[in-house]
């Protein structure tokens, strides 16, 4: 399980991303995989954007040493993820092919009558279930400096999510989205303030999916600078005392409404 997230702030000024430290370790079919929180960030920057991964530590160690030193454009290091995760997808499939069924993956689509009806069987059933473990996040700043967001899917397909202001992946990001939207996220927040918010949604992924407690934020400026906060950071201790003040002082608020409420109603709540 894990999270990593990246929303637009201070009107385009500013690309925040944060996550976890979560990853997951997988040794092959035969052997069950698992997962452990690293000791480093898993969101990494090239220039002005930042890049994180879900998934197998894997591929995502596969993927990041592919982006040569020489790459920091923003569409050039998406087009790279993406074939990356095609090629590599293709190549599992079609090794699984010929592993089972001892031919090439153009022969078994293109006659697959040739194969045993158990052997197709297996195959596309196979092919049903097969996930790559791998999702990505590329956000930061193009060569025109205008904020962008992008998912890089399983598939390696591309998806922009700029126009919703934020996007996340793993298996918190379903949680992270509602925080987002449940509390009117607007991009024009400020940057402090949207730091706040992207860490309180990160917080709130935690809880109900088992995200890793570390926490890792990367700041992009449309001016150049960046600001990186590592967990083990003073910065990320006070960003977290702040949280969990604010979280106080939200419950002795509900309290005090609550006693409230029940004096006024004559005794009929309690």
């Amino acid at each position: 399980m894990t999270l990593v997230q990246a929303s637009i702030a201070n009107g385009g000024e500013t690309i925040i991303i944060i996550a976890d430290r979560l990853l997951t370790r997988s040794f092959g079919e035969d052997f069950p995989s698992y997962e452990f929180e690293g000791n480093s960030p898993k969101i990494s920057s090239r220039g002005n954007l930042g890049v994180g991964f879900a998934g197998s530590a894997l591929y995502a160690d596969m993927a990041t040493s592919l982006l040569i030193p020489t790459i920091f454009d923003f569409d050039e290091i998406v087009d790279a993820i993406s074939d990356f995760v095609k090629d590599t997808r293709n190549a599992t499939v079609s090794d699984e092919i010929f592993r089972v069924a001892g031919i090439s993956w153009d022969d078994f689509f293109s006659n697959s009558e040739i194969v045993p009806e158990e052997v197709r069987g297996y195959i596309y059933g196979w092919l049903m279930e097969f996930r790559l473990e791998f999702g990505c996040i590329v956000a930061g700043f193009d060569k025109d400096k205008k904020a962008k967001v992008m998912y890089i899917t399983e598939e390696g397909s591309t998806i922009c999510a700029t126009n919703f202001g934020m996007g996340s992946i793993g298996s918190g990001s379903l949680f992270s989205q509602m925080y987002f939207d449940q509390y009117n996220y607007e991009v024009t927040m400020s940057e402090i303030e949207s730091l706040l918010f992207a860490y309180k949604a990160k917080k709130w992924a935690e809880a109900p999916t088992g995200v890793g407690l570390k926490t890792d934020i990367i700041l992009f400026r449309k001016d150049g600078t960046k600001v990186e906060i590592r967990n083990e950071d003073v910065l990320m201790d006070e960003i977290n005392k702040m949280y969990e003040k604010e979280k106080e002082e939200n419950y002795r608020i509900k309290d005090g409404l609550l006693k409230e409420l029940i004096k006024n109603s004559s005794g009929e709540l309690r």
